[in-house]
């Protein structure tokens, strides 16, 4: 940590306090971060599992931070300098779980439990923190930081903000009783979503009467906004989560669309065969990373067999992870892989991987029209959903868990363990770092046919 160029970090433990920071004057970083080391067993984790080890020993209350986002932006910026943090020694205690990783590669027998460990926590979980559309996915913000700028905390990076900076927004009540965080009256998070969703829609260009294809419900907010907003279009969408396709089912009924949208339970592998070059559009909204490495040009095959080969369209937005880092990402066993974003068996693709599996699956029958990056919004997404996750916690969260989890989230040792939960889904700041910097992104691929002169080219969408 004595290679700590940008930014300031303060080590405090039981007997000493470290100072780490740019020696030289000139060079000072506004960013600034503090480590309190509550049990010993953090350097150990630390020293065998590298940034895995450190987001563990603060899942498990090792070591406390009360800005976890500048404390991993000071990590990100110095990242070269202190790239020796997983060693040798890092790399043979992780090797296990490098291993066992293979047990759950998204084989069609294994796909459902790698989703369900992920999607079917609980329903009611969820909605404790997302917007009332239930959009479990990057918006777009009408301004990418003014949840900092009309607070007073905008600081000197775009999309920095620390667990102590998150308690200023409004509160209000939803219909169904969770707490949203508003600016001026208005949910910025909702609006957020419901333009995220539009853009797909429009760079879709789906117009009444198509038949589109959704891999990967959700909740059902895709589909209803298109059926909702193209008149006698229909949609068939695919989940392998049982609580989301529940959901979904109740919501689309409850507007009135159930003639229109279809949610079937069923992997993007075991489509009818009536459903071959079925459908104008294909959608599908941050699901490829669950797909997996092995299964990418498969995934890519399915999609050209199911869209029409005249004039079909799709559109498919994907968490991603810069080509420099791919391959070493791809040895690794970091925490986004094993706690955050992915279930079991999934992978945050590269871009050229992306092209790659798409050319070879499709057998260059899918042509690539546009692609974007809206993967710094999904820093302020995420500041959203952890200001909704911390006002919710205890009035609508918990008692989901303990609802859902009856053994393991009540008796004698259920509060530790949802401290444990609690703290896990606030890591989410290190995924909130990544996207800031763009060692993540989030980038939206509109594809289609060779031919198709219909689709236009709008540069501006």
């Amino acid at each position: 940590m004595e290679r700590i160029t940008v930014g300031e970090l303060r080590v405090l433990t039981l007997s000493n306090v470290y100072e780490f920071r740019d020696p030289h004057p000139d060079n000072q970083s506004p960013l600034k971060a503090e480590l309190r080391v509550v049990n010993d067993v953090f350097w150990v984790r630390l020293c065998t599992m590298g940034d895995l080890g450190f987001a563990e020993a603060y899942m498990y209350g090792d070591v406390e931070c009360d800005d976890l986002v500048s404390l991993f932006m000071i990590f990100l910026e110095n990242r070269e300098n202190l790239s020796n943090l997983d060693s040798k020694l890092s790399y043979l205690f992780t090797l296990p779980q490098r291993l066992t990783s293979y047990r759950f590669l998204n084989t069609i027998g294994n796909s459902r439990s790698n989703i369900s460990a992920h999607y079917d926590i609980s329903n009611d979980m969820f909605t404790g923190f997302l917007s009332e559309d239930l959009t479990y996915s990057c918006g777009i913000f009408e301004d990418l930081d003014g949840d900092h700028r009309k607070f007073g905390n905008q600081t000197q990076w775009s999309g920095g903000q620390g667990l102590k900076r998150i308690q200023h927004s409004e509160r209000v009540n939803r219909d169904d009783g969770n707490v949203t965080a508003t600016i001026n009256g208005k949910d910025e998070l909702y609006e957020a979503q419901i333009r995220k969703l539009r853009h797909i829609f429009e760079k879709a260009r789906i117009l009444p009467g198509h038949h589109v294809l959704e891999i990967g419900s959700g909740w059902g907010s895709m589909a209803m906004f298109i059926a909702q907003n193209s008149p006698e279009t229909t949609v068939d969408t695919i989940t392998l989560s049982i609580q989301q396709q529940e959901l979904a089912t109740q919501r689309i009924k409850e507007a009135g669309l159930e003639d229109r949208i279809r949610v079937h339970l069923m992997d993007y592998r075991n489509m009818p065969a009536e459903w071959e070059g079925a459908f104008d559009r294909v959608i599908s909204i941050e699901m490829i990373e669950a797909v997996g490495f092995e299964f990418l040009e498969k995934y890519w095959s399915v999609v050209d067999w199911a869209l029409k080969r005249k004039g079909g369209v799709g559109v498919v937005q994907a968490i991603t992870i810069p080509e420099a880092r791919f391959q070493r990402y791809l040895q690794e066993v970091d925490f986004i892989r094993k706690w955050v974003m992915l279930f079991p068996g999934g992978i945050l693709p590269a871009l050229s991987l992306l092209f790659q599996t798409m050319e070879k699956g499709s057998g260059g029958r899918l042509i690539v029209d546009s692609v974007s990056n809206i993967g710094p919004h999904y820093a302020r997404t995420l500041r959203e959903w952890r200001k909704r996750f911390l006002a919710n916690f205890e009035d609508v969260i918990v008692p989901a868990l303990k609802k859902q989890y009856p053994d393991v989230m009540t008796g004698r040792s259920g509060r530790s363990e949802i401290e444990v939960f609690r703290r896990k889904w606030l890591c989410d700041c290190y995924c909130e770092a990544g996207f800031t910097s763009r060692t993540l992104g989030d980038h939206i691929l509109t594809f289609t046919r060779e031919g198709c002169r219909e689709y236009g080219c709008d540069v501006y969408s």
